[in-house]
C-alpha cells in the first residue's frame, strides 16, 4: 500500500542550503573524529568570525571551515574561500589560541565538499595566500 504522493515521498530529498551546510558540518566532525581530533565544539563564535568545527589533537588547535557545494553551478567548493574569509579566520585563530593556554600550535583546515568528493586542505591559510593542497576523500 502506498502512501503520499511521489513529491511528498521524495521531501527528504529536497534539501535547503542551510540544511545542506550543517551535513557539510556534520561530515567534517565524523572525519576528524575518525582521524583522532577531539571535537572542542560546532559553530563556536568568537568577536571577529564564527567557526564552523573547533578541534584539538594534543597541543594543536585546529579551526575548521567548512564549503559544500551540490553543483559546480557557483564554482568549486575548494576556491570559495575568499581571503576576506581567509582574513577573518585567521584573527578568529589568534582569538581562539589566546583563549585555550594549552594550544602550542594552531592552524586552518578547509574541508571542501562537491557532490560526493570531499578533500580536506590542511593549513588552508598559509599567511595571505589560501593553499591548495589537498587530501582527497571519496564518498
Amino acid at each position: 500500500m502506498r502512501t503520499g504522493t511521489r513529491s511528498h515521498r521524495l521531501r527528504w530529498l529536497r534539501r535547503s542550503s542551510a540544511q545542506t551546510g550543517r551535513d557539510g558540518e556534520l561530515l567534517a566532525v565524523l572525519l576528524y573524529a575518525l582521524q583522532g581530533y577531539r571535537i572542542l565544539g560546532r559553530n563556536v563564535r568568537t568577536p571577529v568570525a564564527q567557526v564552523d568545527v573547533l578541534c584539538r589533537r594534543g597541543s594543536l588547535l585546529v579551526v575548521v571551515e567548512v564549503k559544500r557545494r551540490r553543483t559546480a553551478r557557483y564554482g568549486s567548493a575548494l576556491t570559495s574561500l575568499h581571503p576576506r574569509q581567509a582574513e577573518r579566520l585567521a584573527r578568529a585563530l589568534m582569538c581562539l589560541r589566546s583563549r585555550y593556554g594549552w594550544a602550542r600550535d594552531a592552524r586552518v583546515d578547509l574541508v571542501a565538499i562537491d557532490g560526493w568528493r570531499v578533500r580536506i586542505v590542511r593549513n588552508a591559510i598559509d599567511g595571505d595566500t589560501v593553499s591548495r593542497e589537498s587530501e582527497r576523500f571519496m564518498l
